[in-house]
C-alpha cells in the first residue's frame, strides 16, 4: 500500500496542524515578527518522488514555507527554513516531469519519525515502504514561469533564518556560505554591500570609543607614560647589551 502524503509529512517532521483563518489564510506569528513575502495559488506539493498532496496555495513567509490545500478541510503543511538543508530549481525531466523547486529536508528526530509511523493506519508494511523514501519536497507551480520568482523569494527568506546550531555539538555556528550561494547575484551583492557598510560604521564607532578611552586614561597628564620609556633608554645606555 502506497504511503499517504500526510503519513510522509509526519515522518519528515513537517508540521500538519497549521493555524488558518475562516478564509483559509495563514495566521502569521506576530510574536516571531513573521511576515508574508509571497503567495502563489495552484502549486502542487509533492513528497518524496511522487506522493502528491494535490494543488494548493503556497505561502512564503519570513519564517516558514506554508502550503494550504485547495479543498476545504484539506491538508496543510508548514516547514521552518532550518529544516531545509538544501534548496534548488529542478528542470531535469529525468528527475521530475515538471520544473519545480526542490527541497531536501532534515528528517527530524527518531522519535518524530516513529510517532509519524505509529499514527498512520497503514500498518507495518507501509512503514517499511516509507523507509525507502527520501526526505524531499517538490513545489510545482502550474505556471512554470513562477518557479524562478518563487525560488528567489525562498532564498531571501531562508537567508533570514540561518541554522545557527548543530544539535549535540554545543554552540557551533555554521558558515553562511551555503546560504549565500543560494542567492541570486543581485541579492548576494546587496547583502555583502550592506554588511560591509555596517562593518565600516562599527569600525568608526569603535575608533571613537577607543579614542575616548585613551583620553580618559591619559587625563590631564599627557606625559604620564614618558618616564618608563626614558628610564628604559637610560638603562640601555648605562649597562649596554649583555653577552659580548
Amino acid at each position: 500500500m502506497a504511503p499517504s502524503a500526510l503519513a510522509l509529512a509526519r515522518k519528515f517532521d513537517i508540521e500538519t496542524q497549521v493555524e488558518l483563518t475562516e478564509d483559509r489564510e495563514v495566521v502569521l506569528d506576530t510574536d516571531d515578527e513573521e511576515q508574508l513575502s509571497s503567495k502563489c495559488p495552484d502549486v502542487e506539493f509533492v513528497l518524496g518522488d511522487d506522493v502528491t498532496a494535490g494543488a494548493g496555495t503556497l505561502h512564503l513567509t519570513t519564517r516558514r514555507v506554508v502550503w494550504v490545500g485547495s479543498q476545504p478541510g484539506g491538508p496543510c503543511f508548514a516547514l521552518r527554513y532550518p529544516q531545509v538543508v538544501m534548496h534548488a530549481i529542478s528542470r531535469d525531466p529525468s528527475s521530475f516531469a515538471k520544473p519545480c523547486i526542490y527541497l531536501q529536508l532534515d528528517e527530524g528526530s527518531e522519535d518524530m519519525r516513529m510517532a509519524g509511523a505509529a499514527e498512520e493506519e497503514g500498518g507495518e508494511g507501509e512503514e517499511e515502504e516509507d523507509d525507502d523514501i527520501a526526505a524531499e519536497v517538490r513545489l510545482v507551480p502550474t505556471e512554470e514561469g513562477k518557479v524562478d520568482e518563487l525560488f528567489k523569494v525562498l532564498c531571501d527568506c531562508a537567508a533570514l533564518n540561518p541554522d545557527s546550531e548543530v544539535e549535540g555539538e554545543g554552540d557551533f555556528f555554521f558558515d553562511e556560505a551555503e546560504v549565500m550561494a543560494g542567492l541570486d547575484p543581485d541579492t548576494r551583492a546587496a547583502v555583502i554591500a550592506e554588511r560591509l557598510e555596517g562593518g565600516m560604521e562599527l569600525e568608526g564607532e569603535a575608533a571613537e570609543n577607543g579614542e575616548a578611552d585613551l583620553r580618559e586614561l591619559v587625563g590631564d597628564d599627557p606625559s604620564r607614560f614618558e618616564d618608563d620609556d626614558e628610564d628604559g633608554e637610560e638603562d640601555m645606555g648605562q649597562n649596554g647589551p649583555s653577552g659580548r
